[in-house]
This record gives C-alpha cells, sequence and structure tokens, in this order.
C-alpha cells in the first residue's frame, strides 16, 4: 500500500519527514489520502453506532479493543492539522493572510452543508409544520455553526431517530480548530511560530499542563471513548512542534511499528495518553510522507473534508427512511458511504476547489508583493 516517494527517496538511507517533502516539490505525497481514510474511519464509526444510539456506543466503547479503533482517530486528524497549518502559517509570515486562508478552506463548504440542512433537508423531514418550523429559535440559531457556535438540532428533525434530534455530531469538532487557529494567529503575531525553540517551550508547557491535568483525575476522553477537545488541541500543539523538528524525524518503517506499538498499549492506559500523541505523532507523519495508492476517482481532489461535512446528516437521513428491521451499521454504511462521497466530490468540485484557487492567486500576489523570502526562519 505504501510505496517510497520516488527512486531518489529509496535510495536514500534515512530520509526524513523534511526530506520527502523537498523531493516531492514541496508536498507531502500521503497526507490527503490519510485525512480522507481518516475521515472514512470517522464515518465508520459513526455508522456502528446511529442505528441504535449513545446506550450501544457506550457499550461498545467498554471493550478496551474497540476503545483503540475510537480513540485515536480524532487526535490523528488535529496532529495533520497542527503539522501542515504550521506550514501553512510559516509561509505566509501574516496572521492575516494566515486566517483569510483559513477562512477559505473552511467556511464555503461548511456555509453549504448548513444551508443544505436547514433549507432543504430540515424543511424535507421536520415534523413540525413549515410555519413552525421557520418560526422556531433553533432554525435561525443553527446558522450559527457557520461561526464555530455549535448547535446540533433543527426543529422536528430527525426526533424519532435512535440518535434523537443530532444533524450533525461532526460539528463539535469545529470549535477546539476554531481555538486552534486562535492559537496560531497568536504564535504568529509574536513571532513565537518562527522559532523552534520557542515553539519546543510552548509544546513542553502543554505536555507538561497536560501531564498535571491527568495526574489530577482530569478526563480526556468521554463515556463513548471519544477523544475530548482539550486533547484535541493537545494533539494539534504536538503536530505544530513536529513540524519544527521534521529535519530530525527519520522516517522508517521499523520505526513506525515501534510507534504502532506503543501507541496501541498507550491509548489503552489514560496515564500513558501523552506518549501515545506522540506515538500517533510519528504514525500520521510516516504515513503523510509515503505515496498511498487510491483509486483514480479519489486522487483527483481532498475529498475527506466533504465527508466530515455530509456524512452525519446523511446517516441520519437513511435511518429515518430504513424500516427498524433494516437498521444496522452495515447498511448505512454499504450505502451511506458511497451517498456521501458523491456529495463531498460535489463539494471539492464546485465549492472547496474553487475557493482553493482564489486561495493559490492571492499567495501569488502576496507573494509577489512581499518580495524574496529570508531564509529558513524556523530556527530560534
Amino acid at each position: 500500500m505504501f510505496r517510497a516517494p520516488n527512486e531518489l527517496a529509496t535510495r536514500q538511507h534515512a530520509s526524513t519527514a523534511a526530506d520527502i517533502p523537498k523531493i516531492n516539490r514541496g508536498a507531502g505525497p500521503g497526507f490527503d489520502a490519510l485525512r480522507l481514510l481518516l475521515s472514512v474511519w470517522v464515518f465508520t464509526i459513526h455508522a456502528m453506532f446511529i442505528c441504535d444510539g449513545t446506550d450501544a456506543a457506550e457499550a461498545f466503547a467498554t471493550n478496551p479493543i474497540h476503545g483503540l479503533l475510537i480513540k485515536p482517530v480524532l487526535p490523528m486528524f488535529f496532529i495533520v492539522s497542527g503539522y501542515l497549518v504550521t506550514g501553512s502559517a510559516i509561509r505566509t509570515k501574516s496572521v492575516s493572510i494566515f486566517l483569510l486562508f483559513r477562512v477559505l478552506r473552511i467556511a464555503p463548504a461548511l456555509i453549504v452543508e448548513i444551508s443544505l440542512s436547514a433549507l432543504i433537508l430540515g424543511p424535507w423531514l421536520t415534523e413540525r409544520t413549515l410555519s413552525e418550523y421557520f418560526s422556531d429559535p433553533q432554525f435561525s440559531r443553527y446558522f450559527l455553526n457557520i461561526v464555530g457556535n455549535v448547535q446540533f438540532l433543527l426543529p422536528g428533525l430527525f426526533v424519532q431517530n435512535p440518535v434523537p434530534g443530532t444533524v450533525n455530531l461532526n460539528l463539535w469538532t469545529l470549535k477546539p480548530e476554531f481555538f486552534c487557529y486562535l492559537f496560531i494567529s497568536c504564535m504568529i503575531v509574536t513571532k513565537a511560530i518562527f522559532s523552534r525553540n520557542l515553539c519546543t517551550l510552548v509544546a513542553l508547557l502543554t505536555i507538561s499542563l497536560t501531564v498535571l491535568y491527568i495526574l489530577q483525575g482530569g478526563q480526556l476522553y468521554n463515556f463513548v471513548a471519544v477523544a475530548d477537545w482539550k486533547i484535541l488541541i493537545v494533539a494539534f500543539v504536538v503536530g505544530c512542534w513536529a513540524f519544527h523538528w521534521n529535519d530530525r524525524l527519520v522516517m522508517s518503517g521499523g520505526r513506525a511499528m515501534i510507534a504502532f506499538l506503543v501507541a496501541g498499549a498507550a491509548i489503552m492506559y489514560p496515564s500513558l495518553i501523552v506518549l501515545g500523541l506522540l506515538a500517533l505523532t510519528y504514525i500520521v507523519i510516516y504515513i503523510g510522507t509515503r505515496r498511498i495508492w487510491l483509486p483514480s476517482l479519489l486522487r483527483d481532489g481532498d475529498y475527506s473534508y466533504g465527508i466530515y461535512l455530509f456524512g452525519f446528516p446523511l446517516q441520519q437521513t437513511l435511518v429515518y427512511f430504513l424500516p427498524p428491521e433494516y437498521r444496522h451499521g452495515l447498511a448505512i454504511l454499504l450505502v451511506g458511504l458511497p451517498l456521501t462521497l458523491a456529495f463531498a466530490v460535489f463539494s471539492w468540485k464546485f465549492v472547496e476547489q474553487p475557493a482553493s484557487k482564489l486561495k493559490a492567486r492571492i499567495k501569488r500576489g502576496y507573494s509577489a508583493a512581499s518580495g524574496p523570502h529570508a531564509a529558513d526562519s524556523r530556527r530560534a
């Protein structure tokens, strides 16, 4: 499944995480594929419990082996985000440009999904009359999701489903993501983002506070083994830290296997969560710097965000229409995943990619206005 980025990388005795993007014209060849796999992973987890409700999810998560399937996925998403967003922040060197790029990446597809849910899905399937639906404060509040004020409910929608009332469970991660962008913005303003030593200091302080929180009995996973927002922010910071040391991170299959075993063991014990995060970080970067084979349809765009946005509402819709005797996770997975992928392709082709092209034009204009970049500014 994994292949060396090219023949040159294969000949290298010890390629670091910084070497491989240089060989691949600045890109980490596996990060898009990794995010796609993680989004499908989340979709699959939701398919396991959405037909049976939170009690079934809690029962599933109490099995330590099952916990291994749930606990790593969201921290891995945020490690990827921390690693890649830090690189973007260092390249832009401007907090205004950085935030503009984040808005262009997050907002367009989010606005489309929120609008489709509130203006089409809700009126179609609500148990209320249309006048009751549109006059209910829940309807107008749902649009607050666009600015990170997370709302799960639309009037009368999915109230009889096993997971009642929740339109899009995935949106809860927007808030920690926005906090992470605020963190990076502060790091840009203070110039700390450009210093390896300062980023290391921030990361070590964050890790120390996390360890102290755990020792005092703090919980970083909820009752269904889903990561708490605090551990997601820690994962983001660790990803940021790893970017600054990517020229020292030697990538090898043997090290990745050791990291896999360490992560698997650490995830099962709350006191070892930080060790597990560090191991997951190596795994994430290792996969991100490999070439991962994907079908040609999936190589043409970054569909992970679309799967993340549209997956849960589509799953809830399938549960709504399926007779109880046909409601099971496999049916939701087999029918829902292709349907969600179709929405994700639409989102990429007609919403996200045009916004990405606008971002590229802004980047070229900003680079021309700024003149030649200075030498590598990551070093303290």
